[in-house]
């Protein structure tokens, strides 16, 4: 073998070492536990709901007497029983392609009305599925509701909506409002961003409503965490806040941290809460390439939580 292809080989050998080594040594860093005392918290909306029941102990147990949740628009994504209806009113009439993504369990199906007329109905299978119609006159009011041709229990959760779009558009960025109606007779408001569906989770979890707002964001750009912040820290000036922690997932945390940070200003300390994430655990994570992969994508997008642009 050549001298200069030994030493070439040698180099990159050892270039990759210290990218190992780097990335290693990165998880902790980006991991970061932090809090500042304060008694308000943020919960990063995007936190899995499986997750809440933590942000849920934490918030008791360190005594926040004040939380926000923040989230971007999330899918039209609902569980539904028998003889549930989700009503959506639209902010502006619409016409054009609609798509239902949906499934359930056997027999099971949904039905589409769009003002007054059937639009789309169909029978889903236990994998959701896409369904399309097509609307040709514009129409302010959606209402989607479960059927079924077998015979079952008033309280099974027949139908699961994935998404619903409207000519490639998220339903719920086009919404005005959306309501459960339960066969109960019951309204629930729907929960059209995950702010609104984090801060719905800790109140199921226990937390007393009082304790919860909701934030939630549009405009999200190039960011989503960059946007949850800003619309956090025009709050923060709103409600003229001095101190508050954000608990954030995994490896998120430092990116998170920073963000806030900026979005924040000066005059507000944050800090930070790193769940665990059972996807990347401390000293196990390095054993699969999905874990090396997530790392090094995290690090490197830690640098935009200090070069976002500032914005209205």
């Amino acid at each position: 073998m050549p001298k200069v292809l030994k030493w070439i080989l040698l180099f990159s050998g050892a270039a990759l070492l210290a990218v190992m080594v780097l990335v290693a040594a990165a998880f902790p860093f980006l991991a970061v536990n932090d809090p500042s005392g304060a008694k308000t918290v943020v919960v990063e909306g995007w936190i899995p709901p499986e997750f809440l029941p933590k942000v849920k102990a934490e918030i008791d147990r360190r005594g926040y007497e004040r939380v926000y949740t923040t989230g971007t628009t999330r899918n039209l994504s609902y569980t539904l029983r028998m003889h549930d209806t989700i009503s959506v009113v639209l902010r502006n009439p619409e016409k054009g392609r609609l798509i239902v993504s949906a499934c359930g369990s056997d027999g099971s199906g949904f039905r589409v009305i769009a003002d007054n007329d059937t639009v789309l109905e169909r029978i889903v299978t236990p994998t959701c599925k896409d369904y399309s119609a097509s609307l040709r006159t514009p129409v302010e009011r959606l209402a989607l509701l479960p059927t079924y041709s077998m015979a079952g229990e008033p309280d099974w959760e027949m139908l699961f909506t994935l998404y619903v779009e409207l000519n490639g558009t998220n339903v719920h960025e086009l919404q005005r409002s959306t309501t459960i109606l339960r066969a109960s007779g019951t309204r629930e408001n729907g929960l059209p961003t995950f702010a609104d569906a984090a801060a719905d989770q800790l109140r199921k979890a226990g937390l007393e409503a009082s304790k919860v707002t909701p934030l939630p964001t549009t405009g999200v750009g190039a960011s989503r965490t960059w946007a949850n912040a800003r619309r956090f820290g025009q709050q923060a000036r709103s409600d003229g806040l001095k101190q508050v922690d954000v608990i954030s997932l995994g490896i998120h945390a430092r990116r998170s941290r920073a963000m806030y940070r900026k979005a924040c200003g000066p005059d507000v300390e944050v800090g930070i809460i790193s769940l665990d994430d059972p996807e990347m655990k401390r000293g196990t994570w390095w054993m699969e390439p999905l874990g090396w992969l997530k790392v090094m994508k995290e690090l490197a997008g830690v640098p935009a939580g200090y070069l976002v642009e500032e914005g209205p």
